[in-house]
């Protein structure tokens, strides 16, 4: 973007939980300080003066529906504030949205990878079961499918991405290739767009987590900005798993800090690594195995558990790459904050770590 010399403007909003109002800011971002400045919209008083960027905060982490972590706020992007701004990023950071058929549910990372090798960044996913017979209709309606398609056991998968021209850009990757013709959904102009997300994103959803013999995978943001989330699903997919579930949050200081502490005192990266998680959208995955063994319950929990572990590689990237080369951690991570992915490092948490987001955290019935 060949912008550095000038600033970015947008309105973002602020839940404040003492008067339980919501507050808006102009908020700009200086592209040739790396600074940002906000005021109070309604008051007209500056609210934040100059102040350089949060080294978690970078100039693509701004676009209208992206939430930032600011002075403790958690901002959501809402509009442009200037036309120049609107005319600078619009088509750049455009958002689509694409639909994996339950069909071909398991294809779900050589989806995701053909449109972040395209240049598209993962702004939302979601694994989801429609709520009735009436939803399965409505959607095979404005995907034009069999409804028996929607209705089969396993779930469907949503996603949206941001990029330049994604609407018809994405659709252009998808339509030429094999998967187009076996499930995956993507829409051709703005108008499909909007009634895509209208129906997929808007709704509430069930969700397609099992929260039983299970174990828990994030994937972390620094992959989602490298756009390699595809890419650790299919090596997931690949060993012999099932992902039963899998969903972008945007983690506030205190939800990554309750999910991490145990580490906390423990890992001397510990500050360095909740400042990551807290640094964008992460994806969480409910993990399973394939075949159970005929175990019962608890040992097939252990199992699931200290397999994926085993598969996932030290939490020291250093020592992956070295003693373990073909681990998900030797072969995604970069070092021992941006190590890729979290795993469940104890059996009895493999649930309780997936009930925290598919349960907790998720907007799921």
């Amino acid at each position: 973007m060949e912008c550095n010399e000038r600033v970015l403007s947008f309105v973002a909003e602020w839940f404040d939980p003492h008067p339980q109002i919501v507050k808006k800011y102009l908020l700009k971002y200086h592209l040739s300080t790396d600074e940002v400045e906000m005021k109070d919209i309604q008051t007209k008083r500056i609210f934040l003066r100059k102040t350089k960027l949060p080294p978690s905060l970078r100039e693509s982490d701004f676009f209208i529906g992206a939430k930032i972590l600011l002075l403790s706020r958690d901002l959501k992007v809402i509009e442009y504030a200037d036309e120049t701004t609107r005319s600078l990023l619009e088509s750049v950071n455009e958002m689509t949205i694409c639909v994996l058929s339950p069909a071909i549910y398991e294809s779900i990372g050589d989806a995701m990878s053909l449109i972040e090798l395209a240049g598209f960044t993962l702004v939302d996913l979601k694994s989801m079961r429609l709520r009735d017979v009436e939803d399965a209709y409505a959607a095979a309606d404005l995907l034009r499918v069999d409804p028996d398609e929607l209705l089969r056991p396993e779930p469907l998968a949503v996603m949206t991405f941001r990029g330049y021209n994604s609407v018809v850009a994405v659709h252009d990757v998808v339509k030429s290739s094999s998967l187009v013709d076996r499930g995956l959904f993507c829409p051709s102009n703005l108008d499909e767009a909007m009634m895509y997300t209208k129906f997929f994103m808007s709704r509430q959803s069930r969700t397609s987590a099992t929260l039983d013999e299970c174990t828990c995978c994030v994937i972390r943001p620094h992959a989602v900005r490298e756009r390699i989330v595809g890419s650790i699903l299919r090596e997931i997919t690949s060993r012999g798993f099932v992902i039963s579930a899998a969903a972008t949050f945007r983690l506030k200081r205190a939800a990554a800090a309750k999910f991490l502490e145990v580490y906390e005192g423990v890992v001397p990266e510990y500050r360095e690594m909740l400042d990551e998680m807290c640094s964008g959208s992460v994806v969480a995955l409910e993990v399973r195995l394939i075949e159970s063994g005929g175990c019962d319950a608890l040992d097939q929990q252990e199992k699931i558990v200290e397999s994926f572990r085993a598969h996932a590689g030290p939490w020291d990237v250093n020592m992956a790459k070295e003693l373990y080369p073909d681990t998900i951690r030797a072969i995604f991570g970069r070092d021992r904050v941006r190590s890729a992915i979290h795993c469940t490092d104890l059996p009895k948490d493999g649930v309780i770590e997936c009930e925290y987001f598919f349960k907790i955290l998720g907007n799921f019935t």
